[in-house]
């Protein structure tokens, strides 16, 4: 039996290699255009995601793996940006939620939907709807794996510095 790895998981590899390293330049350019870094980035993107249905500050801090008083403090920054507002809940007056502001919405989306408009034509001029199926299952597990790995390392302690 040979040692040598299969051809193809060689090629997938590189190719999830190829698109981590795409996706990381590209969230860099937004972080650039934006004016912000890389975790308000990434809080932002959360928020957008969720359209206003209860993000609030603690949800992200878990999200974020932030403390209560960091994801604060990134809420500060956003919101002096202007691109999050902080409001009470309509039916929970104890609690706080986070929304996008229409700055927010308007500067992402000039940034991003030319990219998702050009991805959705090529793929459905590339795959056929099982091909498809199939792609979005494999994202979708690979994000989950992703997803698990993160928490993973958030129980390791930061090596020390040499």
């Amino acid at each position: 039996m040979s040692s040598e790895p299969d051809p193809i998981a060689v090629e997938l590899r590189k190719a999830l290699e190829f698109y981590h390293g795409t996706l990381e330049d590209l969230a860099r350019e937004v972080i650039r255009v934006l004016g912000v870094n890389e975790t308000d980035r990434r809080a932002l993107e959360i928020v957008l995601l969720e359209d206003g249905r209860s993000t609030t500050p603690g949800m992200l801090a878990e999200r974020l793996g932030l403390t209560a008083a960091g994801a604060t403090i990134l809420l500060n920054r956003l919101e002096k940006q202007g691109y999050i507002a902080r409001s009470l809940h309509p039916t929970d007056r104890r609690r706080v939620i986070v929304v996008a502001t229409d700055l927010a919405a308007r500067r992402v989306h000039e940034l991003i939907s030319p990219l998702v408009d050009e991805g959705n034509k090529m793929m459905l001029r590339w795959f056929d709807t099982a091909e498809l199926e199939m792609i979005a299952g494999f994202l979708a597990r690979a994000g989950e794996l992703q997803r698990i790995h993160r928490q993973r390392l958030r129980d390791v302690d930061p090596y020390p510095r040499a």
